[in-house]
């Protein structure tokens, strides 16, 4: 594909809840070499890049997304419960001809902000245009949860600490996964429905090449927030 800012549409035709990270591997990493890393315990392997993607997607849910891309070796990858580790990335190449798709204007803005979410505008029902711009000063990425009737907030702070264990309490209708150059914009489009929504950061705080074991996220550091649509 020709580098450039891409129109990408993710549809999940699993079983699972899955994501798709766009990872650039720096001159001679294999994608062999990357899962390795990963295997052994880092969630940043040296050198790798991070270029956002869809984020977190139920079976049957599907998202549009416009991310950046530069020339390069890319692999997809999905990070939700342990697949990282166990699902093969697919590898792909982005050639050093630039081609331009045109996101359209955003029917609002969410700035991602340690450690919170801003919106300029509101979320309403029906096909939206979400602008994601990340202030930082960190990485960021956000996952959209509609909750299930009767669920919290606190009930996907949870679930998402141990993904399989017991039924979802929230459908994940996408999001946008983080990047290393947090001053690429990044929009999302899909269809939402009236309901309870939870705009949640899973991004771990460890955010070095080294092998670690700690799990904590920017969600633990309450960089989540619920809101209403509407009917």
């Amino acid at each position: 594909m020709p580098a450039g800012v891409r129109h990408i549409v993710y549809a999940n035709h699993g079983s699972e809840i899955h994501e798709a990270m766009l990872v650039k591997l720096p001159p001679g990493m294999t994608t062999a070499y990357y899962v390795s890393a990963v295997r052994k315990g880092s969630l940043f392997p040296e050198g790798a890049l991070d270029y956002s993607g869809p984020g977190l997607t139920s079976p049957g849910e599907s998202l549009e997304v416009w991310v950046k891309l530069d020339p390069g070796q890319y692999i997809l990858i999905c990070w939700n419960d342990g697949h990282a580790r166990s699902t093969p990335p697919h590898p792909f190449t982005v050639e050093y001809t630039i081609s331009d798709d045109r996101p359209p204007k955003e029917d609002l803005v969410i700035r991602l902000i340690d450690y919170r979410f801003e919106l300029i505008g509101s979320l309403t029902k029906g096909t939206q245009v979400i602008r994601a711009e990340t202030t930082g000063p960190s990485m960021h990425e956000m996952d959209i949860f509609r909750l299930h009737d009767g669920k919290t907030l606190a009930d996907v702070s949870r679930w998402r600490k141990h993904p399989s264990d017991g039924s979802a309490p929230a459908d994940a209708m996408g999001g946008v996964l983080d990047n290393h150059d947090i001053k690429r914009v990044v929009w999302m489009r899909r269809n939402f429905k009236p309901g309870r929504y939870v705009l949640h950061c899973e991004m771990p705080q460890v955010t070095n090449a080294e092998p670690t074991n700690q799990e904590t996220t920017h969600a633990d550091l309450r960089m989540v927030r619920e809101i209403e649509i509407e009917e």
